[in-house]
């Protein structure tokens, strides 16, 4: 079991908080107590919240990036990379419908235009657009290919936003299965390309 240091406390703490009860609805000696470390403590490594917040949203937007990483790591196939990612929410689905996403929330909680920790917060839907656009133009289908990484994002937020209304996990898992089963149909138009190519060729000769 790894130890964390105050300062590495401090950040896992206001993630949870920040996640739990919102970014403005958390206080500097809320996260204080729930890591249990001093206030006075705190302002030796975080000045502001603002400072503990960025510093909490960019340990989220790290581990979406170690993730994609893996992903592109051990998976060969683009079309499997993506269905990987979208099952990665269903482990999450029970957190999600009692608090919504961690990440969607902090946007919620504040303007885009002028918070930089909201800011720094829609990178990582962001970033998640930008890799999975990538996987689709693997699969040939580079004229869609940014509008169908964004319905990704688009449909687990929505289902996240609707089970937490409802208080029904099982609406996530039921677009996630959407989703899945989408990509699955999808056609690799890279594939078919190359087959085009190898019947004309052979047409010619």
């Amino acid at each position: 079991m790894t130890i964390l240091n105050k300062r590495d406390r401090l950040i896992e703490s206001a993630a949870l908080l920040f996640h739990h009860n919102g970014l403005n609805a958390t206080s500097l000696a809320d996260i204080a107590k729930h890591a249990d470390i001093p206030i006075g403590n705190v302002y030796y490594y975080f000045k502001t919240k603002e400072e503990l917040a960025l510093e909490a949203v960019a340990k989220r937007k790290e581990q979406f990036s170690a993730g994609y990483a893996l992903l592109e790591e051990n998976i060969d196939d683009p079309r499997q990379r993506l269905i990987e990612a979208v099952c990665y929410f269903e482990k999450v689905r029970d957190e999600y419908t009692k608090y919504g996403c961690p990440v969607g929330k902090i946007i919620i909680d504040a303007d885009v235009e002028k918070d930089h920790v909201v800011q720094m917060a829609a990178q990582i839907f962001a970033e998640f657009v930008a890799w999975a656009e990538r996987q689709f133009r693997q699969l040939g289908h580079s004229n869609d290919a940014r509008r169908f990484a964004t319905s990704i994002m688009s449909g687990v937020q929505g289902a996240t936003i609707m089970a937490k209304a409802s208080r029904n996990p099982d609406v996530i898992s039921s677009e996630l299965q959407r989703l899945v089963t989408w990509i699955e149909t999808l056609p690799n138009r890279k594939i078919q390309l190359g087959k085009v190519a190898l019947k004309d060729m052979s047409t010619a000769a």
